[in-house]
């Protein structure tokens, strides 16, 4: 990719500010200015339930353990560094399955494990489908939010699913006002959205203030809320990862 292929553009950076870094430095190395506005607020979730399937997986308590965001990760992760457990404490686990490479890199970089199936579109359904059918418990740390469709899935496929809430996605009080004016005046080339929680954040949030920028989501899901809000999508990423999401904020700004 081009190095300067977003020279002078101002990408707007919405993610919670824990995990801001890895858009915003992409975009910086290809000449692009981030400019950064959180429109998610990571919570804890049910920390006791979660320490405690960390205790039944280390005793072979899961067949299948299905990670859908790198949040899941790393709510995983601290889990089992409370418990005093490593990543010993999945190796009875018969699949562990992460919903895109993103995921996958985060399970590795905090557990040193390496998942057994990542479907090739990063998407919770695409997972769902990959998973071969089986029997016995599945583990599903998520978020409080998360789409119904790998539960219903698993189900339907023989398992017998432990959903936890791993971690809550909150809402900021506001945006920083001076965001806002930059939206309204157009001085915002491209606004990227990462998942349905994003859109909807952004969308309470600026309300009814006028923006501008194009905008660029990063997979079907993430594009049929932005219809459901009457926000018209410029590009979708392909891959639906976050390689993909810098490639479809170039396009974006190649079209403008």
């Amino acid at each position: 990719m081009n190095p300067t292929s977003l020279a002078g553009r101002r990408v707007l950076v919405l993610r919670a500010a824990a995990q801001a870094e890895p858009l915003a430095e992409r975009i910086a190395a290809l000449g692009g200015v981030p400019v950064h506005a959180p429109v998610l607020r990571i919570d804890p979730g049910d920390d006791a339930q979660l320490r405690a399937a960390v205790r039944d997986a280390a005793h072979g308590g899961f067949r299948l353990l299905a990670l859908t965001s790198p949040n899941g990760v790393d709510a995983l992760a601290e889990a089992v560094t409370r418990e005093r457990l490593d990543a010993r404490a999945l190796a009875g686990v018969g699949v562990i399955a992460c919903v895109g490479p993103g995921t996958a890199a985060r399970l590795w970089e905090r557990l040193r494990v390496v998942a057994d199936l990542v479907p090739p579109k990063a998407t919770t359904a695409a997972l769902a489908e990959a998973v071969p059918e089986g029997t016995g418990r599945a583990l599903l740390p998520r978020a409080d939010l998360a789409n119904p469709v790998l539960t219903e899935v698993l189900q339907a496929k023989g398992y017998e699913p432990v959903a936890i809430t791993a971690y809550r996605t909150g809402r900021p009080e506001a945006l920083d006002p001076a965001v806002l004016d930059d939206l309204a005046a157009g001085r915002i080339d491209v606004v990227p959205f990462a998942s349905s929680s994003t859109v909807r954040n952004f969308a309470a949030l600026v309300a009814e203030r006028p923006w501008r920028g194009a905008v660029v989501s990063i997979g079907p899901v993430t594009t049929r809320t932005c219809r459901e809000l009457g926000i018209d999508v410029d590009v979708e990423a392909d891959p639906h990862d976050l390689g993909g999401l810098v490639e479809a904020i170039t396009a974006a700004v190649r079209g403008r």
